[in-house]
């Protein structure tokens, strides 16, 4: 094995990067995730034939002295990968199915963010319009409130002035 170090070269990092840049379009993620799915989707096809050929013909070894289930137990354990490799293919079929979605849904909403702040900034600046508008209605309420309310001459008071609540209920029975 070779451990001499890679050159100090960003060179090739920065071609890969704008060799999959290219890919950042919905028409061409869409292709792209569509072969990796076609690619993986065959694999596992291949994967399956292969399990089921493998599982009859170990399952039908018998060795002499095997109990009930011993061949069952024993193709098992040497099938155990290549299940694995079915279920690898399967979550990476799968995983180019999400990317796939989850990407055009970024490009939606990316693309749907632009307008949606325009209008929360609209909501906003009418929402500090209202707000000025109420404020100066409540200072308004409220200077009006402190002020002393005119007198009444004496002509118009009618009788003496109430004290508590105790002389009301006093003058309303007499």
């Amino acid at each position: 094995m070779d451990r001499t170090p890679a050159p100090n070269n960003n060179t090739d990092t920065v071609n890969r990067v704008e060799a999959y840049a290219r890919l950042l379009t919905v028409p061409a993620v869409t292709s792209w995730t569509a072969d990796r799915e076609a690619v993986h989707g065959g694999d596992a096809f291949e994967y399956r034939a292969f399990l089921a050929a493998m599982e009859g013909e170990l399952r039908s070894q018998h060795v002499s002295g095997d109990g009930r289930w011993a061949a069952g137990r024993r193709t098992r354990r040497a099938t155990r990968g290549l299940k694995k490799m079915v279920k690898g293919s399967d979550l990476a079929a799968e995983g180019a199915r999400e990317l796939r979605q989850e990407f055009a849904d970024h490009v939606r909403h990316v693309n749907a963010l632009p307008g949606q702040r325009q209008a929360k900034a609209a909501r906003s600046a009418d929402r500090r319009a209202s707000v000025g508008a109420f404020t100066a209605k409540a200072l308004n309420k409220s200077v009006t409130a402190a002020a002393p309310a005119p007198e009444a001459p004496a002509a118009e008071q009618q009788g003496a002035q109430v004290r508590g609540i105790t002389e009301l209920w006093d003058r309303r029975g007499a």
